[in-house]
């Protein structure tokens, strides 16, 4: 057995400084400040003096991609096996993936394949580890973009290249770790946020395909002080102020474009993504069709969302009353929320209701309002994010309908006393 347990070795946290724990013979753990947990596993070969160190290509943990205890202990006892029959497993290990890399240089470079040929066939091809599914259409339209010049509008205005243009007809044999460094020190002058993107992306597409940039800043084998380090995205939520929702709901009642103003009421009552509501005719995505609601039920099923799965909306009762007041008289195939330029509208409500919101703020006010209302669990699935990552969520916790509205209907009620009580 291990000489320390899952759960003893879960107790040790990062620290300022990287240090070891001995989890096996041969076997330690390696701890960074990151809380990156690092293999390695200690060997001698026989018939040498020297002791060698090997880590392991995977990390530990519960994770998916990651190595578990046993497995982790298995592979070092095979290895410490192999050492004392005098083979050195890691070294020729090593020799091998080496002459594979150089096989897939060899190979890149006899058929050009530059980064932007590479994006392409990454988005055509890629598929979802957990599911199988392609990506997503906006994910491919945004990878695209990363590797294509900047369009010029009718009016002559001519818009940025992508983040990765300036490297896109580069061949990946000749990409080398300065290339990447120069583009994210480009990128990161017009915004964090999208260098990040812009390196994942990257990141990606070289591991799909194969190809190993010698000291690349990106690998996880590169020395931390030579690694770009690719900070955890972060949202900026922009929900309507707590004092002013009455107001901005007062005012969506009265807004002269009935259609759009009931759009955005409709989007704050359910915490949909505005995609979800009004569709994307450059993505393909179909809006909320007057067919697809279920009056008598009272809920709407969004199909294929972004998360890739179907999201069942139970409507409050005042979402029920403005999905009725659009399907009165429709026919089943026409969009609940015809709107051609909502913003106009939108902008009409802030201004009355002195608030700033935009579209995705209403999303965000929905969670803030539920997040004190509903318990957690609840506000997830409200919100349709995935809980594949979160064990109790995704495999104890289960909700059932009645639950849900429940939680819906509390925030429209919420939303609805804001509005009576506003100055």
């Amino acid at each position: 057995m291990p000489l320390l347990t899952v759960r003893a070795i879960d107790a040790h946290r990062p620290r300022a400084q990287a240090y070891k724990l001995t989890i096996d013979r041969g076997l330690q753990l390696r701890i960074a400040p990151d809380g990156v947990r690092t293999l390695l596993v200690r060997y001698t070969v026989k018939g040498a003096a020297v002791e060698r160190q090997y880590r392991l290509p995977q990390e530990y943990g519960e994770g998916a991609g990651q190595m578990k205890l046993a497995a982790a202990c298995a592979e070092a006892a095979r290895i410490r096996a192999l050492a004392r029959d005098g083979v050195d497993w890691p070294a020729r290990e090593e020799s091998r993936l080496r002459a594979e890399v150089v096989a897939q240089e060899q190979a890149s470079l006899q058929d050009g394949l530059t980064l932007q040929k590479a994006v392409r066939e990454y988005v055509e091809k890629k598929r979802r580890a957990k599911d199988g599914l392609p990506l997503k259409a906006r994910t491919k339209a945004d990878y695209l973009a990363m590797v294509e010049p900047g369009k010029t509008s009718k009016s002559g205005r001519r818009f940025t290249d992508g983040e990765l243009y300036p490297i896109a007809e580069k061949l990946l044999s000749s990409l080398t770790a300065d290339d990447i460094r120069g583009v994210h020190a480009a990128v990161i002058k017009r915004s964090e946020r999208q260098a990040v993107y812009a390196m994942q992306v990257l990141r990606a597409v070289l591991r799909w395909h194969g190809v190993v940039v010698p000291e690349n800043p990106l690998g996880r084998d590169t020395a931390g002080r030579d690694r770009i380090v690719l900070a955890p995205a972060k949202g900026n939520p922009a929900p309507i102020p707590p004092e002013r929702l009455g107001a901005w709901w007062r005012a969506a009642t009265i807004a002269p474009s009935r259609v759009a103003a009931d759009y955005y009421r409709f989007q704050l009552l359910t915490g949909c993504r505005g995609g979800e509501i009004h569709g994307s005719k450059r993505h393909g995505y179909k809006p909320i069709k007057v067919g697809d609601v279920d009056l008598d039920a009272g809920k709407i099923v969004l199909r294929d969302t972004k998360n890739r799965s179907d999201h069942k909306l139970l409507l409050s009762r005042q979402a029920i009353e403005i999905a009725k007041l659009h399907c009165t008289s429709r026919e089943l195939d026409e969009p609940l929320f015809p709107i051609v330029d909502a913003r106009k509208t939108l902008a009409w409500i802030n201004e009355r209701a002195k608030t700033a919101v935009q579209g995705h703020g209403l999303r965000a006010t929905f969670a803030s309002i539920a997040e004190e209302l509903v318990s957690g669990a609840s506000l997830k699935r409200m919100l349709n994010h995935a809980a594949s990552s979160d064990v109790t969520l995704g495999h104890y916790v289960g909700k059932s309908e009645a639950q849900l509205r429940g939680g819906w209907q509390v925030v429209a009620d919420y939303i609805e006393t804001a509005s009576a009580n506003a100055d």
